[in-house]
């Protein structure tokens, strides 16, 4: 041991001191109790699906220092930001943080994957599963996804600094249709083209015992999705004693009255997920669109390669689908798909609290003008929150600038019997470590430093109001049912009332 490490220790205990052991840096500014603080705010941003970015924490880091009068460096006072150099220490400090590129995703999916939304499907799940007793080989999920010739280009090796690499591309698209079961069987999938008229020829290079069919969009429509649910009575041929569980999302060409009618003649039960939550409970979406997209694009660009000069057409989508489709389809990704949505094996359990974190952003509260108790409604009996709410809540009291803690506030602990007070400071000291004349005195320990949650607040959505004559919102609902039948009858009946109006006024 040094021997000067060994006298300071030496001193502080002659002089009723604890004395220091280990190292301590001189210039650190926040505490590990206060670096903490800062590491759970930065996770529950990103479970919100709001992280920070490395500038929104080096001033979120600026604030907590200079609204808790911590000894910070001068220099941070011009940009009103933490140094670079913090933001590199503090990350290494803290290897549970990394910067992550976030995968974009729209406010209607994380306001809809709620707790609500999913017991409600599961409920309607467990009352197929016990009325039929459906076996895993008979449940279903069909889905469509978009196919383009403009490929993303697969990383090649270029020259370092060069400023852009450019590769060579096709433009037109298409609709694939895939359906599959629980133990893996995959369905021949079906081919939508963007042309009036179908010809067998276009699909001459698809997979075995795929079929096609045109429309003027290359979009699915009631028409081809019907044609599509025949071919799928082809294979897996449902009976009175065989039925089949078909889930699907809650498109237009999914929900039909002629749909319906033809599943029910052929023992097919129709069970639909809530609006805007198939990336998360759908088994497509989830164990097979992912691979197929990647192997779809790695095929696309070998075919640019081997064909140079030729332009891709829509005519030879079949064959890359070919090549690329069974190395997504396998029995092990689609499994996985089912399970990990809890469809099967069922479990309705399997999504945690912090998967529906980010739902709690866009919670509204309920309109509470009634003076007088009434009777409770589904309608009024707000969803159940996982855990503990992290965000403010528009019902909850706003803050009060004379009582609630403000940047550069103190707030001392109240005695029982005691109102709350602040201290503000009247003027605020600069802060530097070459002087450190300008450091304030030791705080008593009855002081409660201001948090990151205070500076910034969580994010929360305002009320919403929902505008007049829209569109009826779906939900998750089995179509077979005679009631939801009723109810799609009426708003076709809407729907063609409110089209003779306008054509009448044209």
């Amino acid at each position: 041991m040094c021997h000067v490490s060994l006298s300071r220790y030496v001193n502080a205990l002659r002089n009723n001191l604890q004395p220091k052991v280990g190292y301590s840096p001189y210039n650190r500014v926040f505490t590990v109790q206060q670096e903490s603080q800062l590491i759970e705010y930065c996770e529950k941003s990103v479970n919100l699906y709001f992280g920070l970015t490395t500038k929104d924490l080096r001033k979120l880091a600026f604030q907590f220092a200079s609204a808790n009068r911590l000894p910070y460096p001068q220099k941070c006072n011009d940009a009103e930001l933490a140094s670079e150099d913090w933001l590199t220490t503090f990350l290494r400090r803290n290897p549970g943080l990394t910067l992550r590129t976030p995968q974009a995703t729209s406010l209607a999916r994380a306001m809809n994957f709620n707790r609500e939304n999913v017991s409600n499907f599961f409920n309607k799940l467990a009352t197929v599963l016990e009325r039929y007793s459906f076996e895993p080989q008979n449940i279903y999920n069909i889905d469509e996804t978009g196919v383009s010739t403009v490929q993303k280009p697969s990383k090649v090796i270029a020259k370092k600094g060069t400023k852009q690499v450019g590769s060579v591309a096709s433009q037109e698209r298409g609709t694939l249709c895939v359906a599959v079961n629980a133990i893996g069987k995959v369905i021949p999938a079906m081919f939508v083209f963007p042309r009036i008229h179908f010809k067998d020829h276009f699909i001459r290079d698809g997979p075995i015992g795929s079929v096609g069919a045109g429309n003027k969009s290359g979009w699915m429509q009631e028409r081809e999705f019907i044609d599509f649910m025949k071919h799928i009575v082809n294979h897996a041929k449902p009976n009175e004693s065989n039925r089949v569980l078909m889930l699907l999302d809650n498109h237009s060409s999914h929900v039909s009255i002629n749909l319906i009618d033809y599943c029910r003649a052929n023992f097919i039960t129709l069970l639909s997920f809530p609006p805007h939550t198939s990336h998360r409970l759908q088994p497509l979406n989830r164990g097979v669109y992912g691979p197929f997209k990647k192997y779809f694009n790695n095929a696309a660009d070998q075919w640019m390669k081997n064909n140079p000069g030729k332009r891709m057409t829509i005519y030879d989508l079949p064959s890359i689908v070919t090549a690329s489709l069974p190395l997504a389809t396998t029995p092990s990704n689609i499994q996985a798909g089912f399970a990990c949505t809890g469809i099967w094996p069922f479990n309705r359990e399997i999504f945690s609290d912090s998967d529906f974190l980010p739902s709690t952003v866009t919670d509204r509260p309920l309109n509470t003008h009634q003076t007088e108790p009434g009777p409770t409604t589904d309608r009024d009996t707000p969803s159940p929150q996982p855990g503990p709410s992290t965000t403010r809540d528009a019902s909850s009291p706003q803050p009060n600038p004379s009582t609630d803690p403000q940047p550069g506030s103190l707030i001392q602990s109240p005695q029982p019997g005691t109102p709350r007070t602040t201290i503000e400071p009247k003027n605020k000291p600069t802060l530097s470590f070459t002087n450190r004349e300008t450091t304030p005195s030791p705080q008593p320990q009855s002081t409660i430093f201001i948090t990151p949650d205070i500076l910034k607040p969580l994010p929360k959505a305002d009320l919403f109001k929902p505008k007049k004559g829209g569109r009826m919102t779906r939900k998750t609902a089995i179509l077979n049912d005679t009631p939801e039948k009723n109810l799609i009858e009426e708003e076709n009946l809407k729907k063609k009332k409110s089209s003779k109006t306008q054509n009448c006024s044209r």
